[in-house]
């Protein structure tokens, strides 16, 4: 397909789901709006589905490039960031099927995995955009 990478095309859905998906949760936590949850939660199903198609179109990428060090560390921060956004998912489909997402004060463990797996995905993005460009 115009001899671009089918992985360089669908790492951009990952990365800005699971981002905006962690921003719409924390403010549904902290502003109490609960109701920001859903938008989260459909969201948080969305990047993991990007993140497994990017997970899949990406290894096979891996043993041709000429900077081997940049892309195993790559690949290694987007391997557990697209297996936490996919456990993620989980969890949510799980607390989601049970109807145990209430409102109260303390944060779901739910959520401090989607902040860190969404702080995992920008970082294998800049680590990925740096190896794209070379630097």
């Amino acid at each position: 397909m115009l001899n671009i990478p089918l992985h360089v095309l669908l790492v951009h859905f990952p990365v800005a789901l699971a981002v905006i998906a962690a921003v719409y949760d924390l403010r549904a936590h902290f502003k109490n709006r609960p109701e920001l949850h859903r938008t989260g939660y459909a969201l948080c199903l969305w990047s993991a589905a990007g993140a497994a198609a990017a997970l899949a179109s990406g290894l096979p990428l891996l043993g041709g490039l000429n900077q081997a060090s940049r892309a195993t560390v790559h690949a290694a921060v987007g391997l557990v960031s697209g297996l936490a956004l996919i456990a993620l998912a989980m969890m949510r489909y799980s607390a989601q099927a049970r109807e145990s997402e209430d409102g109260d004060a303390s944060p779901a463990p739910w959520l401090i995995l989607e902040v860190l797996a969404a702080v995992a995905v920008l970082v294998a993005a800049v680590s990925g955009h740096r190896l794209v460009l070379g630097f």
